[in-house]
């Protein structure tokens, strides 16, 4: 797709970045990112050690002295400051000036980078009893169990998606049986026996399997899963547009939790910053198609309603990328984006009644049902802004409480949430009315995998005590 093209798309974006940004995007050195990671003194996205950063004083005050944020693979960083959240010495374990020495930070792991202390969130301290991310956590992964032997076909996204949300909450709780239990299961996958397409001719859908091997490889190592999930991460990079953004992008909105996510785990198992590049090549330019002014995103190019689950996906996938990318220019645009899309959602929630902290399948329609997955994966994305410092006005995180209450309240006693929209198309060609009702009238279910997948993510983001995306 040209400049010119993604400039008709539509006239303007919350923070003009259209026409704007694509240009300072494209002005951007391929390398924009990898110098930030190519020694232990600087942001370490490549998780290599830190240096001890010194006391400092003076950074922007922290909570605690918080860590370089990406930086120390082994040790961690000095933090350095004191008070509210930001007052890292330095990304990465640079030295900063001025203030008070800070408390010294957690050891980072390769992996993450240093975590450091992490913002204490008042909100999401206690629960009504059984309401908790730990509890609703495990019933949902209990639920999940009995999908691991589904045919992984059609919306099969949703299967790897639940399957690895499963795999980091059994992990993170210490629940070795069943982390075990989902790991075995995936043996016929790791062997071979069942193969799922990664042709030059695979959909997005079908190469967004890759992300489960490639979470099961960062919890056991097994090769084999590096090898399934890497060779659909590579494959998809293999034919390319013009400005350089793989041909499995259809420009729908979706396609930033789908592509973004094989992309931020390749980087993940290797730190090879090329899967970061990739992807803010890409979201950058689905700025530019499909976010509007007021922060929310249409769901395709032609499909213009606020699809409660297309701006779940983007959400999503900018969390995702965002606890991975260093400080810099293209950082702050994707942050900007993701602010934008978070101050567009908050007016739309509900308040009151038994669809309390729900967000709608048409999110600006007020005649359109509460969703459940939409308001799982908002609810991620939120958790995830305020635990790592992006997000830090109280409302943000109240907003995230009321939307895990909304879907712990719609989980019931099996783990099933209800109220979850299927997989689905893009809205026809029509009037903006037409398109808006094309996604109010389809029927809601419960248990749908398209829901239990985000439930998992967000009572996993909830429980996490680590922060790896502060910067």
């Amino acid at each position: 797709m040209t400049r010119s093209q993604f400039e008709s798309a539509s006239s303007s974006s919350p923070v003009r970045i259209r026409a704007r940004t694509w240009a300072a995007m494209m002005l951007l050195p391929p390398l924009a990112i990898s110098a930030c990671a190519s020694t232990g003194s600087s942001m370490g996205v490549g998780g290599g050690p830190g240096s001890s950063g010194a006391s400092g004083a003076g950074g922007i005050a922290g909570v605690g002295g918080i860590a370089g944020a990406s930086g120390g693979g082994s040790g961690g960083a000095t933090g350095g400051g004191s008070g509210a959240i930001g007052g890292a010495p330095g990304a990465g374990g640079m030295t900063a000036t001025g203030g008070a020495a800070g408390v010294s930070g957690a050891g980072g792991s390769a992996a993450g980078g240093s975590t450091g202390s992490c913002p204490v969130i008042g909100d999401f301290q206690t629960w009504p009893t059984g309401k908790g991310p730990a509890d609703i956590g495990k019933l949902a992964v209990t639920d999940f169990k009995g999908h691991t032997g589904d045919v992984y076909g059609g919306a099969g996204y949703a299967l790897a998606f639940s399957w690895f949300g499963a795999l980091r909450f059994t992990k993170l709780t210490g629940d070795t049986a069943n982390n075990q239990t989902l790991i075995t299961a995936f043996e016929p996958y790791a062997s071979g026996t069942i193969t799922v397409d990664n042709s030059a001719t695979a959909t997005v859908d079908s190469r967004a399997f890759g992300d489960l091997p490639l979470e099961i490889f960062q919890q056991n190592m097994d090769a084999r899963d590096k090898t399934l999930g890497l060779a659909r991460a590579d494959m998809q990079w293999a034919s390319t547009s013009a400005n350089g953004i793989t041909s499995d992008a259809r420009y729908w909105a979706d396609d930033m939790y789908m592509i973004t996510g094989l992309q931020v785990e390749a980087y993940r198992v290797t730190k090879d910053t090329k899967y970061l590049n990739r992807m803010t090549t890409t979201m950058l330019a689905y700025f530019t198609a499909l976010q509007q002014p007021g922060g929310l995103f249409w769901h395709t190019m032609t499909s213009k309603a606020y699809w409660g689950r297309a701006n779940g996906w983007v959400a999503a996938g900018m969390a995702e990328l965002l606890l991975e990318l260093p400080a810099g220019a293209t950082r702050d645009m994707i942050m900007t984006a993701f602010k934008a899309e978070i101050d567009g959602l908050l007016p739309l929630q509900i308040n009151g009644g038994t669809d309390d902290g729900m967000w709608r399948q048409v999110l600006d329609l007020a005649s359109a049902p509460a969703e459940s997955s939409c308001t799982a994966m908002f609810t991620f994305a939120l958790t995830t802004a305020v635990k790592n410092g992006w997000l830090t006005d109280a409302k943000y995180s109240a907003a995230a409480r009321k939307g895990w209450l909304a879907v712990a309240n719609k989980t019931n006693s099996a783990g099933k949430l209800d109220k979850i929209c299927p997989g689905t198309g893009a809205a026809p060609a029509g009037t903006l009315a037409s398109q808006q009702q094309f996604y109010a009238t389809i029927a809601l279910g419960l248990g749908d995998l398209h829901g239990q997948a985000p439930l998992m993510w967000s009572a996993h983001a909830l429980l996490r005590n680590d922060c790896p995306g502060v910067r």
